[in-house]
């Protein structure tokens, strides 16, 4: 059993079709990003199928091989150093590889900055082993210095509040420039 679902619950079901469907949905001519907090992403990933890892800690790989326009997904070997969250907290302790696969949609690309602090929500694929999508939104992943994003999807994921940033409807979308990570 690979070390990253190793004493995990596992959360089901992945936000990447519904994520990159409301992106290219919501995306005319420039990019518009729906605002979503890791509360939103947690949702999500419980009713998709693919078993998702949510992660916190640092990720490092080559940033000059980070897209930089177009219509492009390119995928880029990473090392993650942190904790993944189990059955109460993020209390497993993980050091491995992950597999960045970053995509660009309407001229946007996502972007990370190495040795970051993250809140991850990655996909375990058989095969493939983890795979983080970095989209131009920043769905996946959210800045983790300060631990916020972590207490959030601690809230959620043990039965507490579990905030919303997206609106009650579509109509009260108004364009949101991509996620500077």
């Amino acid at each position: 059993m690979p070390v990253w679902l190793r004493n995990s619950k596992p959360i089901s079901k992945a936000l990447l079709a519904a994520g990159l469907s409301a992106l290219n949905a919501t995306q005319a001519l420039a990019l518009s990003c729906l605002p979503m907090g890791p509360g939103d992403v947690y949702r999500i990933v419980q009713q998709e199928e693919e078993p998702f890892v949510i992660l916190e800690g640092n990720v490092s790989f080559d940033q000059s091989l980070l897209p930089q326009g177009g219509k492009a997904t390119v995928e880029i070997p990473s090392h993650f150093n942190g904790l993944m969250l189990g059955q109460r907290y993020f209390d497993q302790q993980v050091e491995g590889e992950m597999l960045l696969e970053v995509h660009c949609a309407g001229g946007e690309c996502g972007s990370l900055n190495s040795g970051g602090r993250y809140l991850v929500f990655a996909r375990q694929i058989e095969g493939r082993g983890v795979v983080a999508v970095v989209d131009p939104c920043g769905s996946f992943f959210f800045d983790a210095i300060g631990g916020r994003p972590g207490d959030v999807v601690l809230a959620c994921h043990n039965g507490g509040e579990c905030p919303t940033k997206l609106p009650d409807s579509l109509d009260e979308v108004a364009p949101t420039p991509p996620a500077n990570n």
